[in-house]
């Protein structure tokens, strides 16, 4: 979701911070070319203050030679452009710089949004005369600007939240069409994750969680068929074996059939062992301990372990120690299954090599045996699987390859099914991280 958080963070920058900045220098430079291109304007404005100040002038003079001064005020026509007050200095609050400036003779401008009133000082008399005007219509014009402008500014910013969200509401439409498509058994769903995706952890996360769903799924079906046809054999000899024995008088015999029967059942044992083993490593909560782990090493003592007579077996390795950072215990469950496989399935030659790539090792074990072919390398790495033609050659239950793919994804590595070029047969390749040593 950091994609989402930093992407959210850079709109609101942008859209608060940027286009208001923007707007600003908009409305600053037209100002300016307003200032500079409308010389005309701004002296009618300033023709304006002036006629007022010479109207305003004689307007005064002639006030104070007139008695009837209020009477005189009355009969001016209010309603025009110019309408005219007589106020008591007394009454009209003012600084005192600009009170002395007033009494001196000067006329004084105050303008506002709705007027523009000149004020005059009768000294006869102690009043000002007010002359006042409704403002020049280049205030009006221009007042209409930061409107449009701010105008403007909301709407860029709801264009540039929409762009933001567009792609986050196509993704999580993809992502809820795949998972209600998902729920309804298409366990093959997936989301196809691009470069580029406010949601991109979230999407990574869906596809791990669905493949582990897709591979628990395959592993019960896997599972049930292996329980339903391994398990019926030796039990239906047990119950023949048992319908024997109690038709049978001779101890001989009996003693025959009663050891096949214990056969039966040690098979039935082994076969639950190799359930409840696989069960444990599919189990989400196991403790992995990992510490670096001298692989070459460990390699060696596994071929010690599982050495044979009758099988020439080389091993290559670098002259310095390589490490793994893993489990120690469940490293040497996944050289061991592999050397046995490979003694399984051999005819007398086993080769096994590690070697440095980069940051990774790969450990090569190969026989000359008949090999797997191309159609099966993938389905031999699932429990209870093996190879054609193999069931009554060789004893197991098909679960020592699936091990080893669960224990190799724990370490993050990864293993590939090729034919050995040298010795002919299968070549197990495993690629592991090696340890940073300090």
């Amino acid at each position: 979701m950091r994609n989402l958080t930093l992407s959210l963070v850079a709109v609101v920058l942008i859209a608060t911070i940027g286009l208001g900045w923007m707007f600003d220098g908009i409305y600053n430079q037209y100002l300016n070319e307003s200032a500079a291109q409308s010389p005309q304007e701004t002296n009618g404005q300033q023709s304006v203050v002036d006629t007022l100040e010479q109207v305003g002038t004689h307007l005064s003079i002639a006030l104070s030679g007139i008695d009837n001064r209020q009477e005189f005020i009355k009969q001016w026509p209010n309603e025009g452009p110019l309408s005219l007050r007589l106020k008591p200095l007394q009454n009209f609050p003012l600084p005192q710089a600009l009170l002395s400036e007033l009494v001196a003779g000067q006329p004084l401008l105050l303008e506002t949004d709705d007027s523009i009133a000149m004020h005059f000082y009768l000294p006869a008399t102690d009043e000002l005369l007010v002359l006042i005007t409704p403002p020049t219509a280049i205030h009006q014009n221009n007042s209409f600007l930061p409107i449009l402008l701010t105008s403007l500014f909301y709407l860029a910013v709801l264009l540039l939240m929409l762009l933001w969200l567009y792609p986050l509401m196509r993704r999580l439409m993809t992502l809820r069409q795949t998972a209600k498509s998902f729920g309804e058994g298409n366990l093959n769903q997936r989301i196809d994750v691009g470069s580029i995706s406010y949601i991109r952890d979230l999407e990574l996360e869906f596809n791990r969680m669905a493949q582990r769903i897709d591979d628990l799924v395959t592993d019960i079906k896997l599972l049930s068929s292996a329980v339903s046809h391994d398990l019926r054999t030796p039990l239906a000899r047990i119950r023949f074996g048992i319908d024997t024995i109690q038709e049978e008088d001779d101890p001989i015999m009996r003693k025959r059939f009663e050891q096949r029967i214990s056969d039966n059942v040690d098979e039935m044992v082994d076969l639950v062992e190799s359930l409840l083993s696989y069960a444990r490593l599919d189990q989400t909560l196991i403790t992995i301990n990992k510490a670096p782990v001298d692989f070459t090493a460990l390699t060696a003592t596994c071929i010690k372990n599982k050495s044979q007579d009758d099988v020439q077996l080389t091993f290559h390795a670098p002259e310095q120690a390589v490490y793994v950072n893993g489990d120690l215990s469940y490293l040497m469950i996944l050289m061991s299954n592999l050397l046995q496989n490979a003694h399984q399935y051999c005819k007398g030659k086993i080769a096994v090599e590690i070697m440095t790539q980069g940051n990774d090792i790969v450990v090569t074990v190969a026989d000359n045996g008949t090999g797997i072919p191309v159609g099966q390398r993938e389905q031999v790495l699932k429990p209870f699987i093996r190879g054609e033609n193999t069931e009554k050659k060789v004893k197991g239950y098909g679960m020592g390859l699936a091990i080893v793919k669960r224990i190799i994804e724990w370490h993050h590595g990864e293993i590939t099914i090729e034919n050995s070029a040298e010795l002919h047969g299968a070549q197990f390749s495993v690629t592991l991280p090696k340890a940073i040593m300090d």
